[in-house]
């Protein structure tokens, strides 16, 4: 899926999405509940619902699963992590930040040796920049740069943490944005 067609879901979105308030929220305090969160449903979840559950948001997971049955494109083959950070970014940020964050939200994703994010202390998971926000091949690069089997646990654990490492990314773009606009209304 390009750029272009990301775009078009998320304006998508914004159409039968109400706008929230941006509040400042802890990155690392929505890391971890991203993380924890993963292991109750999937990465998208732990994702949306960290922002709801910490960040106060009214929009949540049921609500992805509602609008994502009439997206215009599926990108049901993109790491649930990001689509779950792009959802957050329709909700809260002004439009003309969307795409700009999008950008950002990709290029830390595929070019950042991930997982930065350490959940359970059990696993050494090996960081790799993986290339590509499509889930299959995230973990077919990651599996093959690490020396590790698609299905083995430690690959669970590594989506875990990179939800945490989306989530927590997220929560830094959303807050430059927060400031920007306290900023403006001084």
């Amino acid at each position: 899926m390009n750029l272009k067609e990301i775009m078009e879901n998320i304006r998508f979105i914004l159409n039968r999405v109400e706008k929230e308030k941006l509040i400042h929220v802890e990155p690392r305090t929505i890391a971890q509940r991203a993380y924890e969160l993963y292991w109750k449903q999937n990465c998208e979840y732990g994702v949306v619902n960290s922002f709801s559950k910490v960040g106060g948001l009214k929009f949540n997971y049921f609500k992805v699963l509602e609008i994502s049955k009439e997206l215009p494109h599926k990108w049901n083959k993109i790491c649930g992590a990001i689509t779950g950070a792009f959802y957050i970014f329709a909700v809260t940020l002004p439009e003309e930040a969307i795409e700009d964050a999008v950008k950002e939200i990709i290029e830390f994703h595929n070019n950042t040796k991930l997982p930065i994010f350490i959940g359970n202390k059990e696993f050494e998971i090996p960081k790799v920049a993986v290339g590509s926000i499509l889930c299959r091949d995230s973990i077919i690069n990651w599996s093959k740069a690490a020396g590790i089997h698609p299905r083995a646990l430690e690959r669970s654990e590594r989506c875990a943490r990179i939800t945490g490492d989306i989530a927590f990314k997220t929560a830094q773009i959303l807050n430059k944005h927060v400031g920007a606009l306290t900023e403006a209304n001084i």
